[in-house]
């Protein structure tokens, strides 16, 4: 959403927006820009990052990761550029996700990037810009090294009440699950979306449009090469207390390059409410239907169509300027590599706490059921974990974090525990 005043601001940036105020407090004095070196907003830089490296695939990432902010920006003439170097050690206990004598490794985790924000007038008009490079090598030599790399740029056009934006996204990735293989799948997903609003003080028109393309590098998972579109208009309405209720209707089809599984085409409804009591309460709720059709080519499902629900709540609560809760569900349903589709449910819950001016603290879990259409390998996922990062130097973090995830399954040798721990140190300007 592209209105500043309705958009869905992630849950990560809301718990900026709380604990910024209470490290700034205590470090102004530390402050001292330059021409070229301004203080950052970290809540924009965020904002800014979230939007352009939203990667094409879904998945609990790390609820109780943290990731160190931002204190200053390099100005370039018009344009504002926030760089980032972090190098952490991990150790996993189980790099292959087996569910029997699990091969432990270090990990040297270097990641390398950059965003760029160039306003293009004073009407708002910018153009925004992104890379990052993760660099995975494997000093054990248990695991092959390998490297992902993502791209996004998006360029947004305000005139009065009119906006619109377009954009692009690119990853690299390699990833050790592909929801039932264990071996590393190395795929490229290209995201190319675009939104056009018009928003009046107390509603709001919005069309977007979105196709993912996801290609994977070795042949034998060629067969899941596809390309996903989804369309949507959505209307919404203020109403006391920045309230807001909105409808939305959609399109979505997927389409993949062989007869391995079936295509799709979709519509989608649904309807909910936004809400904010700000400084203490962000929430919205979602709730509605998806209707599938699949051409049934491949011998999957006995059903050639079906109709789910498709809800989303999100809420973020902090009770004081130095914490902040966390939470959000979903249930939709999405790509399966063993049928028509699968049902997902995903919730997740985290609290973030600022435990001094220069240390903050993270714990999180999450939980996941996945069941697929055609009943097959149905599975639960869940994922605890907890971080601190403390700002050692003014430009410096260091970060420590450990997580778990946990994969249960009724498939003979489909289930697996993998614990990870790390040690790093993030350089931030």
């Amino acid at each position: 959403m592209r209105v500043r005043s309705v958009r869905p601001v992630s849950l990560e940036l809301l718990v900026l927006a709380a604990l910024a105020p209470a490290a700034a407090a205590q470090d102004a004095e530390k402050e001292s820009p330059s021409d070229a070196l301004v203080a950052a907003d970290a809540l924009q830089w965020q904002a800014l990052a979230n939007e352009l490296f939203v990667s094409g695939e879904r998945g609990i990432a790390d609820p109780g990761g943290l990731e160190p902010e931002a204190r200053h920006v390099a100005r370039l003439g018009p344009v504002e550029l926030l760089p980032r170097l972090d190098e952490e050690l991990v150790w996993d206990d189980n790099v292959f996700l087996t569910d029997r004598d699990p091969t432990d490794d270090l990990i040297l985790r270097s990641r390398l990037g950059a965003l760029a924000d160039w306003p293009l007038s004073d009407g708002g008009h910018r153009l925004t810009a992104g890379y990052e490079m993760a660099r995975h090598r494997y000093l054990g030599g248990e695991a092959q090294s390998f490297v992902e790399q993502l791209a996004s740029a998006q360029l947004e056009l305000n005139f009065r009440r009119l906006r619109l934006t377009v954009g692009d996204r690119f990853e690299d990735r390699t990833d050790p699950i592909l929801a039932v293989f264990t071996g590393k799948v190395e795929r490229t997903i290209n995201t190319l979306y675009g939104v056009a609003g018009w928003h009046e003080e107390s509603s709001y028109l919005e069309a977007k449009a979105q196709g993912v393309t996801t290609s994977y590098d070795d042949p034998a998972f060629q067969g899941f090469d596809r390309v996903e579109r989804l369309a949507h208009a959505e209307v919404g309405w203020r109403g006391a207390d920045d309230c807001w209720t909105f409808v939305r209707a959609g399109v979505l089809d997927r389409s993949f390059d062989r007869t391995q599984l079936n295509d799709m085409t979709g519509a989608s409804a649904s309807a909910g409410i936004r809400l904010r009591r700000a400084p203490a309460l962000d929430a919205s709720i979602r709730a509605g239907f998806r209707l599938e059709r699949f051409d049934d080519v491949a011998a999957t499902d006995r059903r050639d169509r079906a109709i789910n629900a498709d809800a989303e709540a999100r809420a973020f609560w902090w009770p004081t300027r130095a914490s902040g809760i966390d939470a959000r569900y979903v249930h939709t349903t999405e790509f399966s590599p063993v049928s028509n589709y699968q049902r997902l449910d995903r919730a997740e819950l985290g609290w973030t706490q600022m435990l001094t001016g220069r240390v903050r603290s993270r714990a999180g879990v999450g939980l996941e059921h996945v069941d697929p259409s055609a009943m097959q390998d149905r599975f639960w996922r869940y994922v605890v974990g907890a971080g601190l990062a403390w700002r050692a130097l003014d430009f410096a973090d260091v970060t420590l974090q450990w997580r778990m995830r946990v994969r249960a399954t009724d498939v003979p040798n489909g289930d697996y525990v993998d614990q990870q721990l790390s040690l790093g140190v993030a350089v931030r300007l």
